[in-house]
């Protein structure tokens, strides 16, 4: 009789057991702990670390402290798991913000998953503030995106301006960096060549890849793996994740320039040099040819811009053959006038016609903004946008263009540190002012 007490007693006290771990589950899963990043590297972006007590998937619901909850943004889906790492974006700075994690219920619905909690942001550094005022730039703009400005300044880092003209997002590196440039990837993150040796002109000796919230993805060095060549001006991100960039090339002590593409993990894949293309090289022009913009072109072969040569070649891929140069004694047939100097920025725009940022120089002390249309096959060109700016943005170094998507143009007038918004007649929409030099400035959609 002992013996069958004692049985059913364990049946109960197992069935008990068995009960309370389906309660556990039941319950949803709650925060176990959390910890806030935020400095003044990119005061604008915050990333919220937690722990739950068990698997699920998570959002932050994050709003200013001195508002309401009505108010509140919420950040991309963080997959499930335990723990997660969640970036919050269009914060402001030195403000004080509630958030909550929440996490679907059976019904699909989010709740909260623990208390609200709050943090407070860090200031912009001064250097930003500095170079740029919101309260002196204002604009009203209908399209949706943001202004990529790239300054030419020490210390320096990136910025996004929004549609009024207030700083959106910044990225500012330690002290003993400089940026040289940067570009936008196909995965909106943000590439960088970035120097550390105080080199003059565009070179650079770290290829540096972060998440828009500042997680280093990538980290390259001069001298390590495929990275054998100095970087200058430009690169790009294929959309297989491969780096392409603009090199230093030399020969017989002459200088030139070179294309080196690396995988993910820095190996080398492919290069290319000009010295096979050019015959006759001027060795007092220590400038020649000075590449100073790349682009992958809709063909994924690529357009690079040649400032001392006057000229934009397209050079295929693969075979590193160079299919046209565009521009001063090249390949493409041109009408008397449409000729450029010493040109930036040069790439394919939205109506399928080579767009580029025409300097001018000392013959010629104006800038134009000018666009052609290519035939590719017959190698001749009609000219499209021509739009001579005004002796106040002529600009002999640096500086971009590009066309907008609602048909209107955006410069940057590098040297005068401007950036401007015109019609194609050249009529002026809107003056964003910095107090420096402005390398480039693109405009980018869905980011956030």
């Amino acid at each position: 009789m002992s013996g069958k007490i004692q049985f059913y007693t364990f049946i109960i006290f197992a069935g008990s057991i068995v009960s309370c771990k389906n309660d556990a589950v039941d319950l949803p899963p709650q925060v176990q702990s959390a910890t806030v990043i935020n400095n003044e590297i990119s005061a604008l972006t915050a990333r919220i670390k937690f722990g739950l007590s068990r698997e699920s998937d998570a959002v932050v619901e994050y709003w200013p402290a001195s508002g309401s909850e009505g108010e509140a943004l919420r950040s991309a889906v963080s997959a499930s798991k335990i723990n997660h790492s969640v970036a919050l974006f269009q914060l402001k700075e030195k403000t004080a913000y509630n958030y909550k994690v929440l996490i679907a219920d059976e019904s699909g619905n989010r709740v909260a998953a623990g208390d609200v909690k709050t943090f407070t942001t860090a200031a912009i550094p001064d250097w930003l503030k500095t170079f740029y005022s919101e309260s002196e730039n204002s604009i009203q703009e209908s399209l949706p995106g943001y202004y990529f400005v790239v300054p030419s300044i020490k210390p320096n880092g990136l910025f996004l301006l929004d549609k009024t003209g207030k700083i959106a997002w910044y990225w500012s590196p330690p002290a003993k960096y400089a940026i040289k440039t940067a570009r936008l990837t196909p995965k909106n993150t943000v590439l960088m060549l970035l120097d550390e040796n105080g080199t003059p002109f565009g070179d650079g000796n770290i290829i540096l890849e972060t998440s828009l919230a500042g997680d280093t993805l990538s980290y390259f060095r001069m001298g390590e793996k495929g990275f054998d060549k100095s970087v200058h001006h430009d690169l790009q991100m294929d959309a297989k994740g491969n780096i392409v960039a603009i090199t230093n090339e030399f020969q017989n002590n002459l200088p030139g320039d070179g294309l080196l593409m690396l995988d993910s993990q820095g190996n080398k894949v492919w290069e290319w040099s000009i010295f096979p293309e050019l015959t006759n090289i001027d060795p007092s022009n220590f400038a020649q040819p000075w590449g100073n913009s790349l682009v992958i072109d809709k063909d994924n072969n690529y357009i690079v811009s040649f400032r001392a040569l006057s000229q934009v070649w397209k050079i295929h891929a693969i075979t590193g053959k160079v299919m046209w140069k565009l521009g001063q004694n090249g390949n493409v047939k041109m009408p008397e006038g449409s000729h450029f100097m010493f040109q930036h920025f040069a790439h394919r725009n939205g109506n399928n016609e080579i767009m580029l940022f025409d300097n001018g120089g000392a013959a010629r002390p104006s800038t134009r903004v000018l666009s052609f249309a290519l035939n590719e096959t017959t190698l001749e060109t009609t000219p499209r946008i021509n739009i001579p700016f005004s002796s106040t943005l002529y600009s002999p170094i640096m500086g971009s263009t590009m066309l907008l998507p609602d048909g209107t143009i955006l410069s940057a007038s590098a040297t005068n540190g401007k950036l401007v918004k015109t019609d194609k007649t050249g009529n002026i929409i809107w003056t964003l002012k910095a107090a420096g030099p402005i390398y480039r400035a693109e405009y980018v959609e869905g980011l956030f």
